[in-house]
């Protein structure tokens, strides 16, 4: 008997597992999107209530500031997974290129190159994940769990167990500049946001992303790189967490050992909120609710007083409620295409 699911020549086609973004503006508030949308809105009423102090310019812009670094990372997170992988080494990264950035800057060697290094070091290890994952066919939980460890350790060796201070001027002034008016974090962030956005909407090539997702084997058969893609979209990861990390070095002005720990599980969780990955769905704008749903809601325990030790609790509570949401999602539409076939 054959898999209603199934095409005629065994394949599960990718219209059936994925769904691309849509185009219009009443589409992009629609579904998921538009309830996180909702959610976000009640949160900052809820938080305002409890803290006045919530709208004023200094807490906005520490909310920004605070959230552009997994809301950067969310944007690589969301390509990996929608083609189905992972990327356990965003927040590894994030502190490698940081304190790439930071050797580079204390041996002498101008910003410019020193920023460029730290860039370098996150599409390297970007690389090795897709050619580990690609070439080696390991699993790529497993493969960026592993270049995790290493990048970690390296940091470690880098710094042994101390923060580089001590960084030139040059460098830390640039955290004073402002781009359309903003902190170089919150323009960046925003600028990265619409313009990954735009480009899964809009750019052909970005949208192959979402039939990798939705099936890997019927991509193929359509003629998509599947491998190449795959490497390129873990390079672009990368770069992206060394861009946050580099932003966070300006931002601090010294070379952190504990820079980007755990910063994978928030980057994992914001895209899972909006939807992201589920059988090739989601959007990066969805991702960004996701970032801003965690910022509000770890910028409200500190407006109210709250032990900070709690974010960690919440954090873990977001992520099962975030799976839990998309197997229920991945099981309705499995239900409703069935019922289509029928």
């Amino acid at each position: 008997m054959t898999n209603p699911s199934l095409g005629s020549d065994g394949v599960k086609p990718a219209s059936q597992a994925m769904r691309l973004p849509a185009r219009s503006f009443v589409g992009l508030f629609g579904g998921q999107t538009g309830i996180l949308f909702a959610i976000d809105l009640a949160v900052m009423i809820a938080v305002t209530i409890a803290a006045p102090v919530f709208f004023s310019g200094a807490n906005l812009f520490a909310l920004g500031v605070a959230m552009s670094a997994c809301a950067i990372g969310a944007i690589g997170s969301s390509l990996v997974l929608l083609t189905g992988g992972f990327d356990m080494s965003i927040g590894s990264v994030y502190g490698l290129a940081g304190i790439v950035l930071s050797h580079a800057l204390l041996g002498g060697i101008p910003v410019i190159p020193s920023m460029v290094l730290g860039l370098l070091t996150g599409l390297g290890v970007g690389a090795v994940n897709g050619l580990i994952i690609t070439k080696l066919r390991v699993n790529p939980f497993i493969a960026t769990l592993g270049t995790m460890t290493i990048c970690r350790g390296f940091v470690n060796i880098l710094t042994r167990g101390y923060s580089l201070s001590g960084l030139p001027d040059a460098f830390t002034n640039l955290v004073g500049l402002k781009i359309l008016g903003l902190a170089p974090s919150i323009a960046i962030m925003i600028l990265l946001i619409v313009a990954a956005d735009l480009l899964m909407r809009y750019w052909r090539p970005a949208r192959q992303l979402y039939y990798i997702g939705g099936s890997p084997v019927y991509a193929r058969l359509t003629g998509i790189k599947v491998n190449r893609v795959t490497i390129i979209v873990y390079m672009v990861s990368g770069l992206l967490a060394a861009v946050g990390g580099i932003l966070f070095t300006m931002r601090t002005g010294a070379g952190s050992q504990q820079a980007g720990n755990g910063l994978e599980m928030l980057c994992l969780i914001a895209p899972f909120l909006g939807g992201v990955g589920f059988g090739g769905q989601g959007t990066i704008l969805a991702a960004f609710l996701g970032a801003l749903l965690l910022g509000l809601i770890f910028n409200g325990i500190q407006l109210t007083g709250l032990p900070v030790l709690f974010q960690s609790v919440i954090t873990g509570a977001f992520l099962i409620g975030a799976a839990l949401v998309g197997m229920a999602r991945v099981r309705g539409m499995s239900v409703a295409h069935t019922r289509e076939r029928r």
